[in-house]
């Protein structure tokens, strides 16, 4: 076996297995689990101490990751939690199947134990690596090129985790996303903090949450002029964050300005002006966090996910609207919310996945035509890649341009007619 890499918990090594796959293999460091628990009893006990001094309410997340630890340790939970992340990606939020927008490294079913984990090796660059990857490859940070790789990171990213939480209501507490291919912004999800019992999010909880994006991009909507309609879209956000059980300091808790910058902070724009003059950086005295006592938990794993998107389109220059690019998903979590369900892993797994319109023995002319569809998509993008890279630089560019324009006018005609639809 090759050594992979290492860190706390356990050691990764790439394999092959006697019918030839090629796998990865995780091991458990032993005599790991007391250190941990340790570790973490220590950083609740700082946290609790200095909560007056610190931004945001640790003790909370610190108490997550500590309650967490079980999972964390249990790698038969663990490819539980990557089969669930698999189920709940490849369905929509109406529970419809659907194509994935990211590849998840699957476990090997019979070489899983409580301290070993045999799963699908899938070779790949970390995103907080891309932009040198990149000028490796001769694409420099801004241009055509960077951008609409970014665009596709943060589509196939922004879908999975909307999917996740609005959908099946499953998330994926600290995911490493990788690139793993460079011509099609392919991406994949590896393992890291998961703990499946306390991330599952029961439908009442997905719903208020889908209320609340859509409230924020409404708000957005109405740009940085007062109206009458601005000021009740502001109330409507701040009665949602009181109602998810965010708390804040005494002297602050009937400013609906305050309440209104915490939704916006979580799940706004980056460049998105607070109200009340609030600072939208979490270290600022005029942060809205400074006044937040305390965040339900779940809270706490959506920040962690909305900060990690925002970071990366931060990272590669590219305009991202977070509000927008889930209140298509949100809008199918409410149509869908009135009809009950079981959870996509209690439905039995091979219906679920040959699930479709019809699943009898004929095959119907709009199944066939969805194929068709979505077969000539695929042969146009990879005509299209071919003959791009074999342009002369200055032509090549050009036709990123046009592309990445193409992509931006597209990406505004569905904001509009999201706020349009509301």
């Amino acid at each position: 076996m090759e050594i992979l890499g290492a860190a706390s918990i356990a050691q990764v090594h790439r394999a092959t297995l006697l019918d030839g796959r090629v796998v990865a293999v995780k091991l458990q460091r032993p005599n790991v689990e007391p250190k941990l628990l340790g570790d973490v009893a220590n950083l609740k006990r700082i946290s609790k101490a200095l909560s007056k001094s610190l931004p945001v309410d640790y003790y909370t997340v610190f108490c997550e990751l500590g309650d967490a630890l079980t999972s964390e340790l249990n790698f038969l939970a663990e490819a539980q939690a990557m089969r669930k992340i698999d189920l709940a990606i490849s369905h929509d939020n109406d529970g419809q199947l659907t194509d994935r927008p990211l590849t998840i490294p699957l476990p090997v079913g019979e070489l899983v134990s409580q301290r070993v984990l045999v799963m699908d090796f899938v070779e790949g660059v970390p995103l907080n690596k891309l932009q040198e990857t990149m000028i490796e490859k001769g694409i420099e940070p801004g241009s055509p090129e960077a951008k609409l790789a970014g665009l596709r990171i943060l589509d196939s990213l922004s879908l999975a985790f909307g999917r996740m939480i609005f959908g099946a209501g499953f998330i994926h507490g600290d995911p490493h996303p990788y690139v793993f291919n460079s011509e099609t912004a392919g991406l994949l999800f590896n393992y890291g903090y998961r703990r499946p019992h306390t991330l599952a999010l029961p439908r009442p909880q997905r719903v208020k949450l889908a209320e609340l994006v859509l409230a924020v991009a409404d708000y957005q909507g109405f740009g940085e002029e007062e109206s009458q309609r601005k000021v009740e879209a502001k109330e409507l956000l701040a009665k949602w964050v009181r109602e998810f059980g965010v708390t804040v300091v005494e002297q602050h808790k009937d400013d609906v300005n305050l309440w209104c910058s915490v939704a916006l902070f979580l799940f706004g724009d980056s460049d998105q002006i607070l109200p009340g003059g609030y600072s939208s950086n979490e270290l600022d005295d005029n942060s809205p966090i400074k006044s937040v006592t305390s965040f339900p938990q779940e809270l706490v794993l959506l920040g962690r996910a909305t900060v990690l998107l925002k970071g990366i389109a931060k990272r590669l220059e590219v305009p991202f609207s977070l509000a927008d690019k889930w209140s298509p998903g949100c809008a199918l979590t409410m149509d869908a919310a009135a009809e009950p369900s079981l959870p996509l892993w209690g439905q039995d797994v091979e219906a679920v996945m040959a699930s479709g319109p019809d699943v009898e023995s004929k095959v119907r002319f709009h199944q066939v035509t969805s194929i068709l569809s979505k077969w000539g998509k695929g042969k146009r993008s990879r005509l299209v890649e071919r003959v791009v890279k074999r342009l002369p630089p200055k032509l090549k560019a050009q036709v990123l341009e046009a592309e990445l324009r193409r992509q931006e006018r597209k990406e505004r005609a569905m904001k509009d007619n999201a706020r349009n639809s509301r």
